[in-house]
């Protein structure tokens, strides 16, 4: 890895990471009743706190159209933010948020340059501990939504 791109990723010379800016474990995921698995809420979380951040793989629209077809797998990813025929998979937890009309959380992604789309899990709302923490899908729907 050069020294720029290294730079560039928050990373020091022997590639550990640096501080993000995330260092509690305040969600945990769990069963969500009608929903299959969940992510919750383990402490209270303030309104515009970070949840996680998380790095992505880029799919391409190819990619994208095969994983649609490849279940489970392919309810995981995220629409990219500047192509909505192809995606980014989170490699973190907030994968694992349900839809809700009326979210108390959202994702953001952020162009992280050489190191590609960063998943940012931030709170909408103030979130009680033990809740679960939902945002809005970015897409169609293609499953009955539980209320």
């Amino acid at each position: 890895m050069s020294e720029a791109t290294r730079k560039a990723c928050n990373q020091n010379a022997s590639s550990d990471l640096l501080d993000w800016g995330v260092r509690s474990q305040k969600a945990v995921p769990g069963s969500s009743p009608g929903r299959g698995r969940g992510l919750f809420a383990a402490a209270r979380i303030a309104r515009g706190e970070i949840v996680e951040r998380a790095c992505t793989v880029f799919i391409s629209a190819e990619q994208a159209k095969a994983l649609d077809a490849m279940q489970p797998l392919g309810d995981f990813y995220f629409e990219h933010p500047r192509a909505k025929e192809e995606g980014l998979m989170v490699l973190g937890m907030a994968s694992l948020c349900n839809h809700a009309d009326q979210p108390n959380a959202h994702v953001r992604f952020i162009d992280g340059g050489p190191c590609g789309w960063i998943a940012e899990l931030y709170a909408l709302d103030d979130i009680p501990a033990g809740a679960e923490i939902t945002y809005k899908y970015r897409c169609a729907l293609w499953f009955q939504e539980v209320q």
